[in-house]
């Protein structure tokens, strides 16, 4: 079998989770089956990290110099070109789309098939409301051959939402591969639960930020680190105003120093109210990091009995389990041990085994 993955989001995104997908899954297919990817120019860490796929594609150098915006526009137009090129040729068996992308359907001359992560532009549309990706989304998951969603509770969604018959499905969950970069253990911040990723919305961070103001008032020592973007304007005025700005600190961070700071924090925290699948979680457990987080969406789906878990929207559920984790030492370190057993469940050999398998369904 021979499968084409297209450009779309390699083009969109220079580092995160949906291109580390399609690269572990591409470089995970069993030997019998071969793939392409309809990139000749990405600036893409995922695609710098991944040696297998180093032969296939060129790669913008990392330092920046002048006339490098006009070089990538360049780059962005010759890929949008050369995944129209692909899709129109007969050389492969099955299309797989990083994206929702609609350029293909009147030159697409085999079947297709969509991985679909989330539905968070359905379920929270009032951050949305000016989004063509609905449509889009809607369009290409209900005339895909077939669908792999990455959790049971996304396969509800699309049940629910977009009427989709659940037998045109396949749950496929995420690999997870640990770091194996030898790394210091200092500790730069001292006693802090730590908070990873996008913080709007429906990351519902400032509940937590309203949690941690109470914590800070009875221990003077604790700290709130946040691995993100920089606070924006009226995070800063949140802050400000909960008198916790001098006790919360955001950092950008590597793989290496994420890894560092998990390992180092009293818990990782994930307040979020909807998640497609959470792989923060699967990082907290890797690196011994105990996970108070959301008891909502695919959560628990993920973490299992590894996770000590909170209603997202009550403030006194978040601080009572956050408490439990920081200050209950025995504990802690049972969910600890939780944490590294759950790991074990998440393989991307078997991610990429079980999506062959989707693959044959939707030529059959």
């Amino acid at each position: 079998m021979k499968i084409l993955y297209d450009s779309q989001m390699f083009l969109k995104q220079k580092y995160g989770g949906i291109t580390k997908y399609f690269c572990e899954l591409m470089q995970n297919l069993p030997e019998e089956h071969s793939y392409k990817l309809a990139v000749l120019f990405a600036d893409n860490q995922h695609l710098r990290d991944f040696k297998a796929l180093k032969k296939i594609n060129i790669v913008l150098p990392k330092q920046e110099f002048r006339g490098k915006g006009r070089i990538k526009t360049g780059f962005y137009n010759i890929n949008r070109l050369y995944s129209h090129y692909q899709v129109t040729s007969t050389d492969y068996d099955l299309l797989h789309p990083t994206y929702y992308d609609t350029y293909f359907f009147k030159k697409l001359k085999k079947p297709f098939i969509v991985t679909v992560h989330d539905l968070i532009e359905f379920k929270f549309k009032e951050q949305y409301r000016h989004d063509s990706l609905i449509p889009n989304m809607t369009e290409i998951i209900t005339k895909a051959n077939r669908i792999i969603s990455i959790s049971e509770n996304t396969k509800k969604d699309l049940i629910e939402i977009l009427n989709i018959n659940p037998a045109k499905i396949d749950v496929i969950y995420h690999g997870f591969t640990k770091c194996l970069v030898d790394r210091p253990q200092s500790n730069h911040y001292g006693r802090y639960i730590l908070f990873v990723g996008y913080r709007g919305g429906y990351k519902n961070f400032l509940s937590l930020a309203k949690v941690f103001r109470n914590l800070v008032s009875k221990d003077k020592d604790l700290k709130l680190v946040c691995v993100g973007q920089p606070f924006t304007k009226e995070e800063l005025e949140n802050l400000n105003e909960l008198q916790i700005n001098e006790k919360t600190i955001v950092v950008g961070a590597s793989e290496k120093l994420l890894n560092e700071l998990y390992s180092n924090a009293l818990a990782f925290v994930y307040p979020t109210k909807y998640e497609g699948f959470g792989m923060s979680i699967l990082e907290a457990f890797a690196n011994n990091c105990p996970v108070c987080l959301s008891n909502t969406s695919s959560l628990p789906e993920v973490a299992g009995e590894a996770g000590s878990y909170f209603d997202p929207y009550n403030l006194d559920s978040i601080q009572n389990t956050v408490e439990k984790v920081i200050y209950d030492t025995e504990y802690s370190k049972k969910m600890v041990e939780k944490g590294k057993k759950r790991l074990e469940y998440f393989s991307w050999k078997k991610c990429a085994e079980e999506t062959i398998k989707s693959y044959e369904k939707a030529l059959s």
